[in-house]
């Protein structure tokens, strides 16, 4: 890894688990609307900003951690959540053009007609969000030194308690009862384990693109189900319903799911099992 790493994004799921995985390393964290201890406040909407970031920082590597996830979100406004997912990542890649840039995909680059997917399958987004992250990809392409990671339901530790394990642990410890999509696949993506293999590629000096998600592919029900039992709570409160009657405007993939296959082969070894990461986030 270069001498000095530029963490946009760090108050994150992704960005605070990655942050805690470089250690000790010269890093540069910066947030938005969540402060971080020693972070430096930024919006990446802000071109002006962004460049005056980096040429102070003067990085190495740019980890791009910012990013608007929520799916509905960029389908209602596409040109507002392209600014984040799109824009804010090609300021940063013309400022610095020769810093190893590494970023953020998602399954949803796929059309989930036949998964699941390994990293040379041609991409067919068939939603917003994944239009953003294809135009991500070949963004990160075009630079010399690049990293592209796809990712699938990260979940683990949150202050904020946004991704899918808090929210569905917190219904069903109030007792209310959980819609979950039966008819769609993930690859659950353990957050810890995330930050730490995308330091160890960063190491080995690795480039290109990497499916670094979970090592097992599961229906969202079956995750849900997963969830409960180990947190000790009631999986008759999970409801399964067809995506199509959950209201729901961008489309999502329905056979996805994402093959860790390079990523093993590369580093040795996958990301954490869902189960065994669950049992500790239970503790």
């Amino acid at each position: 890894m270069g001498d000095r790493v530029l963490l946009i994004g760090a108050a994150g799921l992704v960005g605070r688990h990655v942050r805690a995985a470089l250690g000790e390393r010269d890093v540069v964290a910066t947030f938005h609307s969540d402060p971080i201890e020693g972070g430096v406040a930024l919006d990446i909407t802000d071109a002006a900003a962004v460049r005056a970031c980096i040429a102070e920082t003067a990085p190495d590597t740019i980890v791009f951690a910012a990013a608007e996830p929520y799916v509905e979100a960029c389908e209602s406004d596409p040109s507002g959540t392209w600014r984040v997912n799109v824009e804010g990542p090609a300021i940063a890649r013309l400022a610095v053009p020769d810093a190893n840039l590494v970023v953020f995909s998602s399954e949803y680059v796929f059309d989930g007609a036949r998964g699941p997917y390994c990293e040379t399958d041609p991409v067919s987004p068939i939603n917003v969000y994944g239009m953003q992250k294809v135009a991500l990809e070949e963004l990160a392409a075009s630079a010399p030194r690049h990293l592209v990671l796809r990712i699938s339901g990260v979940f683990g530790q949150e202050a904020r308690r946004r991704n899918f394990v808090w929210q569905l642990v917190d219904r069903l410890r109030a007792g209310k009862t959980f819609d979950v999509p039966s008819d769609q696949v993930i690859t659950p993506t353990d957050a810890a384990s995330l930050a730490t293999a995308v330091v160890e590629l960063i190491d080995r000096g690795a480039s290109g693109t990497f499916h670094a998600a979970g090592p097992e592919i599961m229906g969202r029900v079956e995750f849900a189900r997963l969830i409960a039992r180990a947190f000790g709570l009631d999986e008759g409160l999970i409801v399964p319903r067809p995506t199509v009657e959950l209201g729901l405007t961008a489309k999502r993939p329905a056979s996805a799911g994402l093959s860790d296959a390079k990523l093993r082969d590369t580093l040795g070894h996958g990301l954490r099992t869902p189960t065994d990461t669950l049992v500790d986030l239970a503790r």
